[in-house]
C-alpha cells in the first residue's frame, strides 16, 4: 500500500497535469494546509486516498477518450462462457489507466458477474456479494465460468495490490471463501459439469 508521501506526490503530479500551473499550485497549496492540519494519519490517509480517486477520474475524463468497440469486438465470442456477442472488459480500469490494451472479451452477463464479484471481494459491497452469490450459486452458469471469471479478479486484484492501490488480502483463499462462499460455487458448478455429461 502506497504510504503518505508517495500519495501526496502522486496527487500533486496528477493536479499538475490538469491545470495550468497558477490552478494547480494554489490547488496543491490548499490540500497541503488541509493536510497539515489533520493531526491524524489515518484521516489524512483516507482524504489523500479519495483526491487522488477524484483526480485520477477527472484526468481520465478530460484526457482519455474511450474507443469506440469495433465490430470485431463486439462479435467475439465471449471468454467466459461463448455467448456469441461480447464487450470489451478493461482489467486495467479505464479511470486509473485510459484507453489500454489490457482487456478480454466477456458478454454482458460476464461482464455484470465480473464487476460484481470483483466489487464484493474489494469494495466489501453486501449488494453486490448478495447478487454475485445468487448468480454463482443458481446452477445456471456453464460449470467452468465462475472459475474463470474468478482467475480474473484476482489477476486484477493482484495487480492494483502491486501497485499499493488496494489491499491484496482482498483476494486471498480466506475472503474469497467468505465473501462469495466459494466451496459452495465449486460444488455447484461441478454437479453443473456432471450433469452436462
Amino acid at each position: 500500500m502506497a504510504g503518505e508521501n508517495e500519495l501526496l506526490e502522486r496527487l500533486e503530479k496528477i493536479v499538475r497535469d490538469l491545470y495550468n500551473e497558477q490552478q494547480a499550485d494554489e490547488i496543491v497549496q490548499t490540500f497541503e494546509v488541509v493536510f497539515q492540519s489533520q493531526p491524524d494519519a489515518e484521516m489524512r490517509r483516507e482524504l489523500l486516498e479519495y483526491w487522488v480517486d477524484f483526480y485520477r477520474l477527472q484526468e481520465y475524463r478530460s484526457v482519455k477518450q474511450r474507443r469506440r468497440p469495433t465490430y470485431q469486438e463486439r462479435s467475439t465470442s465471449c471468454s467466459a462462457c461463448g455467448y456469441p456477442s461480447s464487450h470489451r472488459h478493461h482489467l486495467w480500469d479505464l479511470a486509473a489507466h485510459g484507453e489500454n490494451k489490457v482487456t478480454i472479451q466477456l458478454c454482458a452477463n460476464c461482464h455484470e458477474l465480473f464487476h460484481l464479484m470483483y466489487n464484493a471481494l474489494v469494495k466489501r459491497a453486501e449488494y453486490s456479494r448478495k447478487i454475485a452469490r445468487h448468480v454463482l450459486l443458481s446452477g445456471q452458469l456453464a460449470h467452468d465460468v465462475p472459475a474463470k471469471l474468478l482467475g480474473w479478479v484476482l489477476a486484477t486484484i493482484r495487480y492494483e495490490a502491486s501497485n499499493g492501490w488496494i489491499d491484496g488480502s482482498a483476494g486471498s483463499r480466506e475472503n474469497v471463501e467468505k465473501r462469495l462462499s466459494w466451496s459452495e460455487v465449486v460444488r455447484v458448478a461441478n454437479e453443473a459439469r456432471k450433469a452436462q455429461v
